[in-house]
């Protein structure tokens, strides 16, 4: 009988400790969802060209769009088909790439690479991504020795 209520113990502390597990690991994923949302938030107030606003003013300015948009539908509507437009339009005018270098690049190159919209592909060894200006990426690398595949 003492054995029997042992093992309910050991079972109900390895149950409580699976949960948790599973509590810190939920956790977890609402941690990273919630920094990705930030982090897609602040790219729209930066290609809104909001960002070189004080943070005061930003606030404010948005304090001011989210109470007009408690008072009327149609300004959501027609922020949305603005919205759109613009990013397909944006979309449209993405070519994608495949950048590769004969030596790793400078520290500074790969700064500039990564500020085109470029990601590092450790398995291949080479940049990919979508941009929109291949002149101003060919200018960011002068002086190296490197092949540019774009895909339409």
């Amino acid at each position: 009988m003492m054995q029997n209520v042992e093992e309910q113990k050991l079972k109900l502390e390895q149950k409580r400790n699976r949960l948790n597990v599973e509590e810190t690991r939920l956790k977890m994923r609402e941690r990273k969802l919630r920094t990705k949302r930030l982090i897609e938030v602040g790219g729209l107030v930066i290609k809104a060209g909001l960002d070189s606003l004080p943070t005061n003013t930003l606030y404010g300015a948005l304090l001011s769009v989210a109470s007009s948009l408690d008072t009327d539908q149609t300004i959501r509507d027609e922020w949305a088909k603005i919205g759109k437009e613009n990013l397909d339009q944006e979309q449209q005018n993405k070519s994608a790439v495949i950048l590769k270098f004969e030596q790793e690049p400078t520290a500074e190159i790969r700064t500039s690479i990564r500020n085109q919209g470029l990601r590092w592909n450790k398995l291949r060894k080479e940049w990919y991504g979508y941009i929109t200006d291949s002149n101003n990426l060919k200018i960011n690398l002068k002086n190296v020795q490197y092949s540019l595949e774009i895909i339409n």
